[in-house]
């Protein structure tokens, strides 16, 4: 039983994961005379594939001979740290006449590998190590600023030459070379223990690998893992749903029904197309919600299950789109892949939505989208104005976040039977979870007269006020009073419980069926006759009243929150929200119920 409201007329008051093997079978289609549509494009040509790149590898200098170990200061393989006022780097460069001309480099970063000009890593000259019998002597550095005497030898990495003895000199200019050398490539001498240290080269700052290949994968090819194929099919659906999505919000038909491989499924597609667009969908976005799943080779290409993702609102481009999911079905060709079959919304999701199965126009008001078929869409135009009124009502009830727009269809009598399912014939109306955060409404137009039309949209616009989103099936048992009561409730919006028109059939059944106050066993049964049903409805009404004149509108309206979008028992949120135990609240509202209907 879904949430509706009963039809007077028929009282005697005088009062009015991912998918299956199978996909679900396709809704039936209204048969249309689409118009002339733009051609399709191209299909989308697969991209380019990644090439790799390769990385020269840097070259290492010859490592010097055995030489006193001189080690850099403060510096690291991944750092060049500019030398102090004293440091090599910044020595006066001796006059063009010495033995050895230095050559200093230019500022070079880590990553890059100076040689001086005049000679080559592989044309090093290796100094002769010092006789022992004329070592040289390290000396204190001169004081900084201290003038230099012609012709004197220039101190150079701390250490000072002999003096008056010129192979002294050589030694010292080519030991100043190689300091210099390693200063500037940061080449680090590393003290293996051994005998003889070795001067080894330091890694170069090593450039970023290049990253992972990015884009598209490859097309498969014959012998490829089901994986490859995989990647290929997801990422070629995946940009299929983008030019959907992209055409959709841009108005673009021809791109929204591109992917579609035949006839058939560009009807489908179309349909949707216009009935969306005649509601004004906002937010709207596809994608891939499960899949792809159960490859099967049809004409030796590869096609697969996939459930899609449809994110959506209306008349708000700054809503929070709530998201409906259906299967595709989709198969690869010479020109990509392409979508095979398209199903609606299966019934245990509340499926088919009317957008998906019939074409709709559709009237768009500040609080409300009226949407029907075609034959009734001067219905819709003259039921806005009431659904525009009736929401204002139902706005002062929400619990938890107000709707954007209530959504209203008008049905036709076989809409009625297919729509989200159907609904029971003695119903006028009825709200449903459409998705997992909004309900939508659905009036029965072969047994609503307009002076009703009204009252039915508040009692249905109650229920998303107060249950959006929430499956109704949920509260049918114990807690069906309650919900139907603030339904009631809220139709009756300040007209009073004097003029409460169900008082006949609520007291016909207090009289005739006995009812003792039970509330938890009031649902009817399916198959009762319409008057008890109306009576039910009457007595979850008065039951509500009474709460929130016994206890006041906030607690009423907490309570609901409690019982209908928590789900916690009546016998614990009583005592906590109401301040008294359960069996007292139902006794007091059975003698309340019975006082307004003179029984």
């Amino acid at each position: 039983m879904s949430y509706g409201d009963v039809d007077l007329s028929k009282t005697n008051n005088a009062a009015p994961e991912p998918p299956a093997a199978e996909p679900a079978p396709e809704a039936p289609a209204v048969e249309l005379v689409p118009a002339a549509e733009p051609p399709l494009a191209e299909p989308l040509a697969s991209a380019a594939q990644p090439t790799a790149s390769t990385l020269a590898e840097p070259l290492t200098p010859a490592a010097p001979s055995p030489v006193e170990p001189v080690t850099p200061a403060a510096s690291s393989p991944a750092e060049l740290v500019t030398p102090a006022a004293s440091s090599p780097a910044e020595l006066v460069t001796p006059a063009a006449s010495s033995p050895a001309e230095l050559v200093t480099p230019a500022a070079s970063s880590p990553a890059e590998l100076v040689t001086p000009a005049s000679s080559s890593p592989a044309e090093l000259v290796t100094p002769a190590a010092p006789s022992p019998a004329e070592p040289v002597t390290p000396a204190l550095p001169p004081t900084v600023g201290a003038p230099v005497q012609p012709g004197q030898p220039l101190p150079v990495a701390g250490l000072t030459p002999p003096p008056k003895r010129r192979r002294g000199l050589i030694v010292g200019l080519v030991v100043a070379f190689l300091v210099l050398l390693l200063e500037v490539s940061t080449v680090v001498v590393i003290a293996t223990g051994d005998p003889a240290p070795s001067a080894v080269a330091a890694p170069m700052a090593t450039a970023t690998p290049a990253a992972a290949p990015t884009g598209p994968p490859p097309s498969p090819k014959p012998g490829d893992s089901e994986n490859v194929r995989f990647a290929w099919a997801l990422d070629q659906i995946r940009t299929s749903l983008a030019t959907m999505t992209k055409g959709m919000r841009d108005g673009n038909l021809g791109a929204f029904v591109k992917p579609a491989a035949d006839k058939k499924v560009r009807a489908e597609l179309d349909r949707r197309f216009r009935s969306l667009r005649a509601m004004k969908v906002a937010g709207f976005d596809l994608s891939v919600d499960s899949g792809p799943v159960n490859e099967k080779k049809v004409g030796g290409f590869s096609q697969w299950n996939v459930r899609v993702g449809m994110a959506h609102c209306f008349a708000v481009a700054t809503c929070k789109p709530s998201t409906a999911v259906f299967d595709t079905v989709w198969r690869d060709s010479p020109t990509g892949y392409r979508m095979t079959k398209i199903s609606a919304i299966e019934a245990d999701a509340n499926g088919p939505h009317p957008w998906e199965v019939s074409a709709l126009t559709a009237a768009v008001g500040k609080r409300a989208v009226v949407a029907a078929p075609k034959n009734y869409a001067a219905k819709a135009r003259a039921f806005l104005p009431l659904a525009e009124r009736a929401a204002k009502t139902a706005d002062k009830y929400v619990l938890g976040d107000k709707p954007d727009r209530y959504v209203v269809y008008l049905a036709g009598p076989a809409e009625w039977k297919k729509w989200f399912g159907g609904s029971e014939d003695w119903a006028v109306g009825f709200a449903i979870p459409a998705t997992r955060t909004r309900s939508d409404i659905v009036l029965r137009m072969e047994d609503l007269s307009s002076s009703y039309a009204e009252s039915v949209l508040k009692h249905e616009m109650g229920h998303v006020a107060t249950l959006s989103g929430r499956d109704y099936r949920a509260h049918t048992g114990d807690d069906w009073w309650l919900t139907e009561g603030i339904a009631e409730f809220i139709e009756w919006d300040k007209r009073g419980v004097a003029a409460y028109d169900r008082k006949q059939s609520s007291r016909r059944l207090i009289r005739e069926r006995k009812f003792t106050g039970n509330l938890e066993k009031l649902v009817p049964d399916d198959d009762a006759p319409d008057w008890q049903i109306d009576a039910a409805y009457g007595l979850g009404y008065y039951a509500t009243s009474c709460i929130a004149a016994q206890y006041g509108h906030k607690k009423l309206m907490t309570f609901v929150d409690q019982l209908l979008r928590e789900g916690r028992p009546a016998s614990v949120v009583s005592d906590q929200y109401l301040g008294v135990p359960w069996p007292t609240v139902t006794k007091r509202c059975f003698t309340y119920t019975k006082q307004k209907l003179g029984v």
